[in-house]
């Protein structure tokens, strides 16, 4: 727990100049939506999970093959972005099997591309609290994340590194 609160005070140290630059009676807002694919790998260990992988025969490593949907507000004047991603995952096919996962993140992303949120996860063996933290590179158009993922549950813990990319598939304008 205390590292969860030392990072959501990190974050909000390293987003806390550009908060104090906005003029809340002045903004305007940019609602955006984008997708594309997520691969990467995941370590699983645990008690819990230790028993799970043994009993179906797996390795404690798994690759992870998916897709990413996120929508996006974010301030036009500059600021942080709010984000929800929805992630959908398919691992271990390298061990001939297939271990689905989905997970919903509620997060913020800072204009220097660092961003963190957290949400839950499930899998047909359970659910989870996922914490998620990386950072987003735009290279013209698209969007390459570099991302560290922790999956909580009670016996398990699993962490994951995952990158893609994202294309922008919607995009609008609300005055406020």
């Amino acid at each position: 727990m205390t590292r969860i609160l030392l990072a959501t005070a990190t974050a909000l140290f390293l987003g806390a100049g550009t908060l104090a630059a906005q003029d809340p009676e002045e903004t305007t807002l940019e609602q955006r939506s984008m997708a594309g694919p997520r691969l990467g790998l995941t370590f699983v260990a645990g008690n819990h999970a230790r028993d799970v992988i043994r009993n179906r025969d797996l390795a404690p490593l798994l690759s992870q093959f998916g897709w990413h949907f996120e929508q996006i507000t974010r301030p036009l004047g500059g600021g942080p972005s709010f984000v929800i991603q929805e992630v959908m995952l398919l691992g271990a096919v390298e061990q001939q099997t297939i271990v689905p996962a989905g997970t919903l993140l509620f997060g913020i992303r800072f204009p220097n591309g660092f961003e963190f949120g957290m949400g839950p996860n499930a899998t047909p063996i359970g659910t989870a609290l996922a914490i998620g933290l990386g950072w987003r590179m735009q290279y013209g158009g698209v969007a390459i994340p570099f991302n560290i993922a922790t999956v909580y549950s009670p016996g398990s813990v699993r962490i994951s590194i995952l990158t893609g990319y994202a294309l922008r598939t919607a995009r609008r304008t609300i005055a406020r």
